[in-house]
């Protein structure tokens, strides 16, 4: 059997588990929230459902209710978090409790211990829950935060307003706008095809010049790399609304679009931020490819094996970093378990005499990229 063949025989097994692990995962989503809200009272309160995900809370001696609770969602950076809101009669929050959410371990935990959370204790529904309030995001964790502040603003007026029976403020919907990312990232895909397709002497500088670019602008500023859990995330069924999101439909889409049309991988090897930082310390070491092609080849169908494993542990438990190895978040903002520290530092002194060993040897984009290729192989004339 030639080496081809096993490719698409895997490919095919990789695909078929991905999709039972996705259809598992939906069938197990059903969470029963009525038991995470058990433990959100006392043995000396009674809890009571008003609605769907509204609940009033009393005294076992007392039917007057002293509070409620409202059970609501907003998307954050990894798709829907949860919360239940608990308020006072006057429509004030009295607690905050995050009963679920995908985002990155490390992004929520830095988000609480500064102080998310306690920010929004007391504030009224009637508040506008932004920095006029004293509410303001995480730098860093944007998502994250904004999900909170959402959770909390739509549960406290849907008490006042439903159970209180309280005139809510209006939201305005925000108007559609186009960002710096949206921006840069379109300029840089335009840019890295003409560099792909054209040959001048000074290519190799224009490559740079979109590296450092994408380094700048979508690595440290906004922090905002392709990567494995933003496409289990779209593979989950966690569609956000374009209007907030064109960034991720662009990036996302955009990989894939490119990669069907051209056969070519150019967001790894001339955008990329992390690749950036790779190819800047190999300039010290004068990095190169140091293996021979066989161990090069086992090392590749590893990496290809942990990267379906995040896949399906993904669909499965319908969380996109429920097998977290990507790098981007400690090498672009610092942030990020220690082990995944520990992990950026091996790979960031490997970068100086190889080259590219978190691209070549780990990162889970090569092999997302090679599978679908090897899939859509037949809607190109020029395999």
């Amino acid at each position: 059997m030639t080496e081809r063949k096993t490719e698409r025989i895997l490919a095919l097994v990789a695909v078929l588990t991905i999709a039972i692990a996705g259809l598992l995962g939906f069938i197990r989503k059903a969470d029963d929230f009525e038991l995470e809200i058990a433990s959100l009272i006392t043995n000396q309160e009674v809890l009571q459902v008003e609605g769907e995900g509204r609940y009033t809370i009393s005294g076992r001696e007392s039917e007057q209710p002293q509070s409620y609770i409202s059970l609501v969602g907003a998307e954050g950076y990894g798709g829907e978090l949860r919360a239940a809101v608990r308020i006072d009669p006057l429509g004030n929050i009295a607690d905050f409790q995050i009963i679920s959410h995908s985002e990155t371990p490390s992004f929520l935990k830095k988000v609480v211990q500064k102080g998310m959370v306690r920010q929004l204790l007391g504030a009224s529904y009637a508040d506008s829950f932004d920095s006029d309030q004293g509410i303001d995001v995480i730098s860093g964790a944007t998502y994250t935060s904004n999900a909170i502040i959402e959770c909390a603003k739509a549960g406290s007026r849907q008490i006042a307003k439903e159970e209180l029976g309280l005139e809510v403020p209006t939201d305005i919907k925000t108007k559609f706008s186009v960002g710096i990312p949206d921006i840069a990232l379109v300029l840089l895909y335009l840019v890295a095809l003409i560099g792909i397709y054209t040959s001048f002497p000074y290519k190799k500088m224009l490559r740079w010049t979109t590296l450092l670019t994408s380094l700048v602008i979508l690595g440290f500023w906004f922090s905002v790399p392709l990567t494995l859990s933003r496409i289990n995330l779209f593979l989950i069924g966690f569609w956000p609304d374009w209007h907030d999101h064109l960034y991720w439909y662009i990036l996302v889409f955009g990989f894939f679009l490119i990669l069907l049309v051209t056969r070519k991988n150019i967001y790894c090897s001339w955008i990329c931020p992390l690749g950036c930082i790779q190819d800047g310390i190999g300039l010290i070491g004068a990095a190169r490819p140091r293996f021979s092609r066989k161990v090069n080849q086992v090392m590749k169908w590893i990496q290809r094996f942990i990267a379906w494993l995040a896949i399906v542990l993904a669909l499965y438990y319908r969380n996109p970093v429920q097998l977290n190895y990507e790098i981007f978040g400690v090498s672009l903002s610092l942030t990020g378990a220690t082990y995944l520290f520990i992990m950026t530092g091996i790979f960031f002194i490997a970068s100086v005499f190889i080259s590219r060993p978190w691209c070549i040897y780990l990162c889970p984009i090569t092999p997302v990229a090679d599978l679908f290729r090897l899939l859509t192989r037949s809607l190109n004339k020029n395999p």
